[in-house]
């Protein structure tokens, strides 16, 4: 067998191997056929298995001659794909067959993918923006109101007023004031004059009392594009079933030591738990969105293709996981793969980018930092420490993550990294964190979060 590896004309991703069968190697292959055949032969005057080479042959020369075939491509795309300097990402194509009799052997080709060749542009250098991690005194105050609230009292009251709460059933009215079907909404719960409901609503519904109802209105104006151009008001029926007040305990020493936490026993101390709890969460989500930028900014320095098979050997196991997960119920297997179909591109270029920074940059990861990482994972019982540090399978997927985070760190500590205020934090209301806040890179700089950082946001917050 001979062999040869050419590019594909188009594609960067694929390759074809050309493999060429001598007449004497076909020749071999039909011998070991015909043998099996003629075990089998049953040819009338002859007994089983006994019948001439030469009438097995002009009996069921069809059928041997495709067998022969199929063993020669068998056979041959193994010796092919163990003979090439390349690995294949996904299975090989055979085309192009040309195969006549054994006496002229027979050539076929094989389509097969391989890993892109990436030619790395810039990756040092990177223009990122990273946001300070600032904790306001407002964001402080609003986790310990909300912890007050969820030990609120309730106490019931005879008629609607703003800050009151009220259980109603709605039923939307349509032409003269017919309740529309399938639009009636029971037992909804409604703080009135907070807004969240309707602000136009809620204003018409103070004075009543329970047992009463109401119709009031409001004017929606249509969206663009719906084809219609006047306003339109819609009316609703409330039915008045509970009115009651929340009467919210105030914020004393009594009231945090009521809470039974060893943590805290003070305003001052539940303060400064919150303020740390809020500042942990901020670094954790800071430097996500800081590293996704970062993956963002390298990958579009950096473009490639992606092999076809690649992706849908991920999104073949992203579906089987889906499946798994929902157990009984039917998935639309193929709404899944559109949906995911970008994410799956995005994290393959990085896997492959990132390992090729690794490669160029002599990034590993030792013996020591996987010991480490198991000793010091709070998460991981010490009984079973020793025994998943021989598990080859847990030790691989931790230097993959171990190997990651060390290329992100390299990534950043090349970075130019400016450094900008959160969206509707003033520099005032972050001076509480300058000290505290640092940024990796050739420089920093101060900034204020603008439109276009808006949109930065929006976009990491769909991925």
């Amino acid at each position: 067998m001979e062999h040869k590896v050419e590019k594909v004309e188009g594609s960067k991703v694929k390759r074809k191997i050309v493999i060429t069968v001598t007449p004497e190697e076909m020749k071999e292959i039909e011998t070991g056929v015909l043998k099996r055949y003629q075990k089998q032969a049953q040819i009338p005057g002859f007994r089983k298995g006994r019948a001439p080479m030469g009438l097995v042959k002009k009996e069921y020369g069809e059928s041997i001659q495709m067998d022969v075939l199929e063993e020669a491509i068998s056979r041959y795309y193994g010796q092919a794909l163990d003979a090439v300097d390349f690995e294949p990402v996904s299975q090989g194509k055979v085309t192009n067959i040309q195969f006549e009799s054994v006496d002229q052997g027979m050539t076929f080709e094989i389509e097969v993918e391989v890993e892109p060749e990436i030619e790395l542009k810039k990756y040092k250098g990177l223009k990122v923006e990273k946001e300070k991690v600032v904790v306001t005194d407002e964001m402080v105050a609003d986790v310990i109101n909300n912890i007050r609230k969820q030990y609120a009292t309730i106490k019931e009251v005879d008629e609607v007023a703003e800050g009151t709460v009220i259980k109603a059933d709605i039923q939307q009215l349509g032409e003269g004031d017919v309740p529309i079907v399938g639009r009636k909404y029971e037992d909804v719960e409604i703080e009135v004059g907070k807004g969240e409901f309707d602000q136009e609503i809620e204003n018409q519904l103070i004075g009543l009392k329970t047992g009463e109802s109401k119709i009031v209105s409001r004017v929606v104006t249509p969206a663009e594009g719906e084809g219609q151009t006047e306003p339109i008001v819609e009316r609703y029926r409330f039915s008045i079933k509970e009115i009651f007040e929340k009467e919210i305990p105030e914020l004393t020493d009594e009231f945090v030591e009521s809470l039974g936490q060893d943590e805290y026993k003070t305003v001052a101390d539940l303060q400064a738990a919150v303020r740390n709890m809020l500042r942990a969460d901020l670094e954790r989500r800071t430097r996500e969105v800081f590293e996704n930028r970062l993956i963002d900014e390298a990958l579009k320095e950096n473009p490639f293709d992606v092999p076809e098979g690649m992706v849908e050997h991920y999104l073949h196991h992203l579906v089987e996981d889906f499946k798994r997960q929902m157990g009984n119920q039917k998935i639309d297997e193929e709404a899944v793969r559109q949906h995911y179909r970008p994410i799956a591109i995005r994290n393959i270029r990085w896997y492959l980018f990132s390992r090729k920074i690794a490669a160029v940059e002599g990034l590993e990861v030792t013996q020591e930092e996987i010991d480490k990482a198991i000793d010091e994972d709070p998460r991981i019982p010490e009984e079973q420490k020793e025994q998943l540090k021989k598990d080859d399978h847990f030790v691989g997927h931790l230097v993959d993550d171990l190997l990651g985070k060390k290329i992100l760190d390299f990534l950043a500590e090349h970075a130019e990294v400016s450094e900008v205020l959160p969206e509707g934090v003033t520099e005032t209301a972050g001076t509480e964190s300058k000290a505290k806040s640092k940024s990796k890179g050739k420089s920093t700089k101060k900034g204020s979060k603008g439109k276009s950082n808006k949109k930065s946001r929006d976009q990491e917050e769909e991925k």
